[in-house]
């Protein structure tokens, strides 16, 4: 399969295509491969991965399918500007702010304390290299404060918004990009190159990724594949409430452009978001998602980290061994950014960022 400049979602429904602009980020559609050694440690039929991690240089990871919607819509309106939000090592703001700069769009970035990590500190070095305009703020209320005031700075310098990407970039129009994977994997299991899963594991933390490969695999046909949302982050970044409410408003978005496109129920039945794993909360490492980075790194040679990816595939583990997994086809979907950022990041000093963000730097004690 090689990659097309028409996403599958608009190859369905050509009326779409004028209505989302896109810029093309990714290297899709990303690989597919069977999971082999792990698998035979684990009480499953056949364990399989989809490779989002390799979505993009110089940065990868599931943020990117969402931005190809986000900056495409940004650029088409002619904003000079996006704004976003995350905790201080965000994947999203930084794949967001990187991206942006090729597109000539300035990126500020208001971000909130989180746990300490080594992504933590390398993603902060990373605005450094991108060029992101950050805004360290304590927490939610003055996150919204710092975010009417960039507003009006931005309005007052350059007489046009910043275009704001809520926090994972998880709106009905970021959401697109994983309608899109959705269809992209029922084209890979057509081609043969993986059979139909029972079972799709992914970690959710502000769930447009799993809403949207939700509604892709309806929209695909692919009803009977389950897609189990382990939860990273609390309420109200993932909560069902959450999930139907996106996934009712970017239904209701494709209708409303193209009619042709269906309303689809939400599918109880078909989605399951799974607790067990968010331990003392977002950025937290746990026992189990530790153990399943080092599991998934000695057996396949694939890295992924303790605040997303490795609590995802803990869910799997852990349905694996209570034996809900047994006689069935699991994919897990790594959402993880496997590029290396040292070349990036090497000569950035900590010391360039503001100054709320150097204890990340200077307190490293339990990291």
């Amino acid at each position: 399969m090689t990659s097309s400049p028409i996403p599958p979602l608009m190859q369905r429904y050509p009326v779409l295509q004028e209505a989302f602009p896109v810029v093309h980020l990714a290297t899709l559609p990303t690989p597919v491969g069977c999971l082999t050694q792990l698998e035979a440690t684990l009480p499953v039929e056949g364990l399989w991965i989809k490779r989002d991690d390799r979505s993009a240089e110089p940065y990868g990871g599931n943020k990117v399918r969402k931005l190809e919607y986000l900056l495409g819509w940004a650029q088409a309106q002619g904003h000079p500007a996006v704004l976003t939000f995350g905790a201080a090592g965000s994947n999203h703001a930084l794949a967001t702010s990187l991206y942006a700069q090729w597109h000539g769009l300035r990126c500020h970035a208001i971000l909130s304390p989180q746990e300490n990590s080594p992504t933590v500190r390398k993603n902060l070095l990373g605005h450094l290299a991108a060029g992101t305009t950050l805004h360290p703020v304590s927490g939610r209320r003055a996150g919204q404060q710092r975010c009417c005031e960039i507003l009006c700075e931005e309005y007052a310098d350059h007489g046009r918004l910043p275009f704001v990407i809520p926090p994972g970039g998880s709106s009905p129009l970021g959401m697109l990009g994983y309608v899109n994977a959705g269809l992209e994997l029922a084209a890979q299991i057509e081609a043969g190159e993986l059979p139909r899963p029972d079972a799709i594991y992914v970690a959710s933390g502000t769930m447009g990724t799993c809403i949207g490969l939700l509604i892709g695999l309806q929209c695909a046909g692919l009803d009977m594949v389950q897609v189990v949302a382990v939860r990273v982050t609390v309420a109200p970044f993932t909560s069902p409430e959450k999930g139907r409410l996106l996934h009712q408003a970017t239904g209701r978005m494709l209708h409303d452009v193209d009619p042709a496109f269906p309303c689809f129920p939400f599918p109880e039945a078909q989605f399951i978001l799974k607790d067990a794993q968010l331990g003392a909360g977002y950025g937290f490492p746990t026992v189990a998602g530790e153990a399943a980075v080092q599991a998934i790194q000695a057996a396949e040679g694939i890295s992924l980290e303790g605040t997303y990816t490795g609590k995802a595939l803990a869910g799997l583990v852990e349905d694996a061994e209570n034996r809900v997994l047994c006689q069935k086809k699991v994919l897990f979907w790594n959402t993880y950014n496997s590029q290396d950022l040292t070349p990036l990041i090497q000569d950035k000093n900590y010391r360039d960022l503001p100054d709320d963000f150097h204890a990340y730097f200077t307190e490293t004690e339990g990291v």
